[in-house]
């Protein structure tokens, strides 16, 4: 399935054109100004500090923001905005060695050891840059950056697959292998496509120098990527690369790359993914763990691999097009994606838990030697804050999720209130989502259209042109032919639902989350108190939805109340009460506090 690329998507009035506008107004804004005050930008200008120097992936910090700031201004007019792009791409190519090499660091610092120390994130932040080239170039925001990152593309491609002089073969975090189809699609110029295979074939194939601590699973190095068929190591080094094994599969045929990609995949849905759609479960090494580890509290839940997951959602949807990866792509955007950034568009999370104890957070911070503990406020900047311009990226382009074309049908795959021009056909969408279950869509022209139904659909009420028709659903869509214009109603009746874990998932044994619609749920101590550990839910019915400041669900509970007791031979008494519930991307808005997802 080709997926309809978002700058042919006009985004309409509703739940995304707010985000976009935030996005647009505020977050790109503060994120620029956050990486200007930590030196970011003056890095690429190469002024010599000793007593600051650039962190090794800070080119691709301000490379993901350029990303950015391209899909703003393919949408909208914004001369500040590009004033800042242009001045800093200018930077970047007076930089430039006549070779093509370009790094903020190994320029300036270790000259001497440019391409020798294969964990040093060279590659990876040549293929943010080479990503923002090509952004700048299709947004019509400038080609002086396409230029020079072809010709840094043309220098790697004469190190590494023609000389072979280097002191490694593959990155030690895989982003250059996706960025060199990315520029193939866009030139058209064979060698690009050829060196990303060689990245990824090469990948496993041989035992290549990695950190001290890590294991080679670490970075997805312990076996050729063919015979890869569970999720291991570093969660978004793991997606980025299985985002260009399916690009691969998809542009060759291969068929090993796709049934290695269609098994890593159902690994994670299935024994991996948070129900937040967060990967990556373990602190140390930011990794996927063993099946079924998912912590709450202690989830790393990284931004980043969330936004990795989604990418790899709708590259696998395109060498071959299943409802199943729609569905995991809402499922990500709508919960752990959209947690990453703050309701004033300001702050981020980098780690993104399930669960939040304030007392065991203040403990934590009051000891001298900390263990890992999940932030609970947002903040504007971090240490390594590769998150915040992944978002802002993301957000501004997530209009390339809606439609898709094959075979002459035209495909609705997210309800977001959009138009577009797609298969000879106009289609445009008004939708409720994600707080309401209705959508309606429109056709002119002759069309044959495919409609995803969402998985947590509580039934399907279907009108066409008014009449009610009952709706056809194979495959997870349903199907209908037009020809003129065509209206087509739907309601999949939102309403919130329990949740219950794999019975081998031992932390949410016995618990149940509640979900409403596309929406995971949580509360929050801000409006229910403390011990939200103890509170019990037995049912949902009566549960009444509110739209104000918050989206809120109230649902009958009740807390167990135990005796002043540390241990006691009573059995604790139960006091009702309402649960008020929250989206989970709204929470740690209103200060610090305790939240909870899953629920006796």
């Amino acid at each position: 399935m080709n997926g309809v690329d978002f700058k042919e998507v006009k985004i309409g009035d509703g739940f995304v054109k707010k985000l976009q506008e935030l996005n647009a107004d505020v977050s790109v804004y503060n994120v620029y100004k956050r990486f200007e005050e930590t030196g970011r930008f003056r890095a690429l200008k190469h002024e010599r500090d000793d007593a600051h120097k650039p962190h090794i992936f800070w080119d691709s910090d301000v490379a993901k923001w350029l990303e950015s700031a391209a899909y703003i201004l393919a949408a909208r007019g914004d001369e500040k905005l590009k004033a800042i792009v242009d001045e800093t791409v200018d930077d970047i190519c007076a930089q430039q060695m006549p070779c093509g090499y370009f790094n903020s660091y190994y320029q300036v610092y270790e000259p001497e050891n440019i391409f020798k120390n294969r964990t040093e994130h060279e590659l990876y932040c040549a293929g943010h840059l080479i990503e923002a080239a090509v952004a700048l170039k299709e947004c019509g925001a400038g080609e002086k950056l396409y230029a020079a990152m072809k010709k840094y593309a043309d220098y790697i491609y004469e190190r590494f697959y023609v000389k072979r002089d280097t002191a490694f073969t593959t990155c030690g975090h895989p982003e250059i292998e996706l960025a060199l189809v990315r520029l193939y699609e866009v030139s058209e110029e064979e060698k690009y496509l050829t060196l990303a295979r060689f990245f990824v074939d090469e990948r496993g194939t041989r035992e290549e120098p990695c950190y001290p601590w890590a294991s080679r699973p670490y970075d997805q190095s312990h076996r050729p990527v063919r015979e890869q068929k569970e999720a291991v190591g570093h969660a978004v080094r793991a997606l980025y690369l299985y985002c260009a094994m399916a690009d691969l599969a998809r542009i060759g045929g291969d068929k090993g790359l796709e049934e290695a990609c269609g098994a890593l995949f159902s690994d994670i849905v299935n024994k991996k993914m948070y129900i937040t759609g967060g990967t990556g479960s373990s602190y140390h090494g930011e990794a996927f763990t063993y099946p079924y580890d998912l912590p709450n509290f202690y989830a790393y839940s990284e931004t980043c691999s969330a936004i990795a997951l989604a990418m790899f959602c709708l590259r696998m949807a395109k060498l071959k097009n299943k409802a199943v990866y729609h569905e995991v792509f809402e499922r990500v955007f709508y919960n752990n994606i959209l947690a990453g950034e703050s309701k004033d568009g300001k702050g981020f999370f980098y780690v993104n838990p399930l669960e939040m104890h304030e007392a065991a957070v203040d403990f934590n911070n009051g000891l001298k030697s900390r263990r890992h503990c999940p932030l609970p406020e947002r903040v504007e900047v971090f240490g390594c804050s590769c998150c915040p311009p992944n978002l802002t990226r993301f957000i501004e382009s997530v209009g390339g999720c809606i439609y898709g074309e094959e075979d002459g049908n035209i495909y609705v795959n997210q309800y977001i209130s959009s138009e577009t021009q797609a298969a000879g056909a106009k289609i445009t969408i008004e939708s409720e989502m994600p707080y309401g279950g209705k959508a309606r869509v429109r056709a002119e022209g002759q069309a044959s259209l495919r409609l995803r139904v969402p998985a947590w659909n509580a039934g399907v009420t279907m009108k066409v042109n008014g009449k009610r028709v009952e709706p056809s659903v194979r495959e997870g869509y349903i199907s209908l032919c037009c020809d003129g214009d065509i209206e087509i109603s739907l309601d999949f009746h939102i309403k919130p639902r329990f949740v219950y874990a794999n019975e081998n998932v031992w932390q949410d044994n016995g618990r149940k989350a509640v979900q409403y619609g596309a929406l995971v749920l949580c509360g929050e101590s801000a409006d229910n108190g403390k011990n939200l550990g103890a509170v019990r839910i037995k049912s949902l019915a009566g549960a009444k939805a509110a739209q104000g400041e918050y989206f809120t669900l109230d649902v009958k509970a009740e807390r167990l109340k135990s005796s002043p007791a540390l241990y006691s031979y009573e059995a604790p008494e139960p006091e009702p009460f309402t649960l008020r519930l929250i989206p989970y991307f709204s929470w740690a808005n209103r200060g610090k506090g305790d939240m909870q997802i899953w629920w006796l």
